[in-house]
């Protein structure tokens, strides 16, 4: 009789080797998480600091608008050329890691073609989308520049997604960390020298084109060889997440445009001249860009978990491994929840300090919509946790559904909110419809993943978990408030650090945060192991 198990068969050690197995890839996925975070904590100081610097350095908040306009038409091709792609091929090395050198030389050939497409489609579309979409024909000359930018992002995601693959962490967060740095110079510096938004976005876009050129010079463009999938395969994977990441980015980012078109058109509609509704439209534009600067900051430091859990429950469901994938499903929604919550409340809590803090007076405007946006936010971003697990698992289309019925509700919903608003009152009630409706869409989606994801994978939110986090949201939310001085910039920010450190106290005393979770995501406790 052989010795060799039989097919069925599990050896006795099975078990205990399988959950060692997936102890060390938390283990790993926390350093992970740990490096990733800490260049992306990087870079949204990085991007604070143009936030904070820019409306100071440009000429007026029409300008700031006009430049937060600009970059809030590509930053939503760009993040779905960098999410959809990363994920893309991040999926195919974590499976095949001994064919990453011909999957990366594949993607970067579809990538080429995608970004010349997209590139070339936004530049020759810039000035009817400037006159006619947005109602501005002075940001054709900027829409047509900043091309630059969709192409070198379609190619340099594919050198990130090898590296998030082959689960080279460090090296991504270093690329990272060197894009932000070269990307806050590129803007700041020409506004400094008085070149205005024009030279802003230039700077932005030579920027692009270095951080690609030295990705390309280290990574490199992979090889030939066995084990790519062919370009229909690729573009059969890549697609749906293409067109998931489309959708993600409009729920995220849209509001501001449609901001600015339905502002205008209200101020026509007052009578005002083209130019003054323009410009109205124009301002608001950079309120509202100044309040998403800080609304944003919880979804920006959670994408982290997205770029370490997507390759591990996708390995998992590959290996049908049900209960890893449950694992990572579990840990990755209540460290989720934990941070979002953390980071949201003392916005929530004292949003007129934080405008306060961080821009000049005239901005103040926005702090009843940075309210509203920060929930926003939340809900966004816990949708996003949840549809890229989905996506890993291999259910892509589901993602991009729940994403679809979140813009179906966001669009109308901000649209007829602002329309309501009108362009009175210096455009708040507009700006808090703006938010109001972003906050619909967002909870639609949230409200729709959720359950969506625990009856695909058996796991989601512990119900204790979640009550034990929103009281302490809740405590920090009150404390924020009691201490906010309407004056003090210095007691501003001392209000809301009393309302991250109440939000501590309070999930260290009701034991929701204990030192294994420290231990578990944030410590680094030993070296992650190198990639296989």
């Amino acid at each position: 009789m052989s010795d060799e198990p039989r097919d069925g068969d599990t050896p006795a050690a099975a078990p205990e080797t399988r959950a060692a197995e997936r102890e060390g890839e938390v283990r790993r996925a926390g350093a992970g998480v740990a490096l990733i975070t800490g260049a992306k904590l990087y870079f949204i100081l990085a991007g604070f600091a143009v936030q904070f610097l820019l409306p100071r350095l440009l000429a007026s908040a029409e300008e700031y608008g006009t430049y937060a306009t600009v970059l809030n038409v590509v930053s939503i091709l760009n993040n779905v050329l960098i999410a959809g792609t990363i994920q893309t091929v991040s999926k195919l090395v974590s499976e095949r890691e001994h064919a990453a050198a011909a999957i990366l030389r594949r993607a970067l050939l579809f990538q080429l073609v995608v970004a010349l497409c997209l590139s070339g489609l936004l530049a020759a579309s810039s000035t009817w989308v400037a006159r006619d979409i947005l109602l501005d024909a002075r940001l054709g000359p900027m829409l047509a520049i900043v091309s630059i930018v969709v192409f070198a992002y379609a190619l340099y995601a594919a050198l990130i997604g090898a590296l998030n693959g082959r689960r080279l962490f460090a090296r991504q967060a270093g690329f990272d960390v060197g894009f932000s740095t070269m990307r806050t110079a590129g803007i700041l510096v020409p506004a400094a020298l008085g070149i205005g938004a024009l030279g802003s976005v230039a700077g932005f876009s030579a920027a692009a084109m270095a951080i690609l050129l030295a990705a390309l010079a280290i990574v490199g463009v992979g090889r030939s060889g066995e084990g790519a999938p062919t370009l229909r395969s690729y573009a059969k994977l890549a697609l749906p997440l293409i067109v998931y990441q489309s959708l993600v980015n409009v729920m995220l980012q849209i509001d501001l445009s449609v901001l600015r078109r339905y502002a205008t058109l209200a101020a026509l509609d007052a009578g005002e001249s083209t130019t003054a509704a323009a410009e109205l439209g124009a301002r608001l534009a950079g309120f509202y860009r100044a309040a998403q600067s800080f609304a944003f900051i919880p979804y920006q430091l959670i994408i982290p978990v997205t770029f370490v859990v997507f390759p591990l429950v996708s390995k998992a469901v590959a290996s049908d491994d049900r209960e890893s994938a449950k694992t990572y499903v579990r840990d990755a929604m209540r460290f989720s929840l934990l941070v979002l919550i953390g980071l949201a409340a003392p916005l929530v809590g004292g949003p007129e300090g934080a405008m306060r803090f961080a821009f000049p007076a005239e901005y103040g405007a926005a702090a009843s919509a940075l309210r509203i946006l920060t929930c926003a936010q939340v809900f966004f971003a816990l949708f996003v946790i949840a549809a890229t697990i989905l996506s890993g698992s291999g259910r892509v289309l589901a993602s991009a559904l729940i994403a679809l019925a979140g813009v179906l509700v966001l669009l109308p919903a901000s649209a007829l909110l602002i329309a309501r608003a009108g362009a009175g009152d210096g455009g708040v009630p507009a700006m808090e419809g703006a938010a109001l409706g972003t906050g619909l869409g967002t909870l639609t989606a949230f409200v729709a993943v959720t359950v969506t994801l625990q009856r695909k994978l058996g796991a989601s939110f512990s119900v204790l978990s979640v009550v034990r986090t929103l009281v302490a949201g809740a405590a920090s939310i009150a404390t924020t408030a009691l201490l906010l001085r309407p004056t003090s910039k210095v007691m501003s920010l001392a209000a809301m650090v009393a309302g991250g450190v109440v939000y501590l106290v309070v999930l260290l005393v009701t034991r929701e945060l204990t030192r294994a979770d420290l231990d578990r995501f944030v410590r680094r406790r030993r070296k992650p192991a190198s990639p296989a």
